[in-house]
Parts: C-alpha cells; structure tokens; sequence
C-alpha cells in the first residue's frame, strides 16, 4: 500500500517571441513529495524534493475554436534515491527521461471543451541497478462544459509502456514488465475574476498492470503573475 502527497510548483514564462507562428514559452516543474509505503517488509516513509522537470521549448498555435501545443520535457533525477530502498521509498527515478508534448483543445462557441495532451518517454538506464525502464506513451484527455465562470466534466489518463524493461541488458520477465493503467473521473474547474483558476480533479484507476492502481486527488491553483 503507497500513499503519496505532493506539491508540484510550475512556473511558466510566456514570452513576446514568434517562431513559426506560434507564440514560444518556456517553463519547469519543482515537485515536493511525501511518501509512504507499507509492505510485507515494514513500513517506510520519506519527504523531499522529486524530479524536476525542464521544458526548455512550449510552441502554442490559436485560433478560435482550435489551440495546439508542442513542448519537449526533460526529466532530471533530482529526488531522493537509494537502491537498497523498496521501490515505494524512492522519491526519485534516479534516471533521466525525455518526453516529446503534444496537446489539443477545441473550444466551442457553446461552451464545449475537448482536450488531449499526448506524450512519449524515453528514459536512460538507472547506473546504480543497472536496470532500464521501457518506453511509454501517455495521454492526459477532459471532456468538459464551461458554464459562465465554472466548468465541469470528465477528465483522465492512459498510459501503456511499449518496450521492455532490462536488466543488465536482458528482458524482465515473460512480459517485459511492461505497464499500463486507465483512469477516469470528475473535473470542475472555476476561473476568478482575477483569471485565477482553482481546479479539482478526481481520478479512479482501473486495469492497471505491472505498477500501482488507486485513486489521485488533484488540486489545482493557476495564477497569472
């Protein structure tokens, strides 16, 4: 059993540059996480500073119903790692990964809004175990109605690993240890009139393979500066 609470602190700069007409933004990604696991072995806990993530190029295109993005992160083992500690311990990956973004909205007239944020991580071999994850792809997606100030829907993710995990260069498993989950659950969302947007999210895994299953709780604090 894994119980995990984090803050994850985002700054994103929008800048005045054009580049092939989109508008060029930067951002990254501070996580601050708490963890605690209870397992056969014992219970264990630890509180730290996660990965940080980069995203040194976010390219976004506009037009009235239609906004796209393309972005390209880059993960850095940052957090708190040692390979003698169960897995749910570790705050950090102890490897670094680099992930291309892909993200599409239509907005409607109406007040409909459809979203999907596509991704695919590679990752290096983690030195100390000699173990290398397998790469994934990734899908965040909402479903939503906006309705004056407030917008409520469903919202999610999917995420399937394609390739196969290795250690000492050799496949783990019959299967790869290849994982995979789905998630599914309400979203509400409420934009200030200050263009502060204060979002909640519940989200319930199912089918999930080689990794975790449970529910996330987010909380979401969005504010121009």
């Amino acid at each position: 059993k894994l119980n995990a609470t984090f803050d994850a602190l985002r700054f994103l700069k929008v800048t005045d540059t054009r580049l092939f007409g989109a508008n060029y933004s930067w951002a990254a990604s501070l996580p601050i996480v708490h963890l605690s696991i209870d397992a056969p072995g014992g219970k264990a806990s630890r509180t730290g500073i996660g990965d940080v993530t980069i995203t040194p190029v976010i390219l976004a295109w506009h037009s009235p119903k239609w906004h796209y993005a393309v972005g390209f992160d880059v993960n850095l083992p940052t957090g708190a790692y040692d390979k003698n500690d169960p897995p749910g311990k570790n705050i950090g990956t102890n490897y670094y990964s680099l992930e291309p973004v892909f993200g599409v909205t239509y907005l409607g007239t109406d007040g409909w809004e459809v979203s999907g944020k596509f991704m695919y991580n590679w990752k290096t071999k983690n030195d100390d175990t000699d173990y290398q994850s397998g790469d994934d792809f990734h899908l965040d997606y909402l479903v939503g109605k906006h309705i004056g100030p407030w917008s409520v829907g469903l919202s999610g993710y999917f995420l399937k690993q394609l390739t196969d995990d290795k250690l000492n260069g050799n496949k783990v498993s019959t299967d790869g240890n290849k994982g995979q989950v789905f998630a599914i659950g309400p979203s509400v969302k409420y934009e200030t009139a200050g263009h502060s947007h204060l979002v909640f999210q519940w989200q319930h895994e199912s089918n999930a393979e080689n990794r975790f299953q449970g529910d996330k709780i987010w909380f979401k604090y969005i504010m121009p500066l």
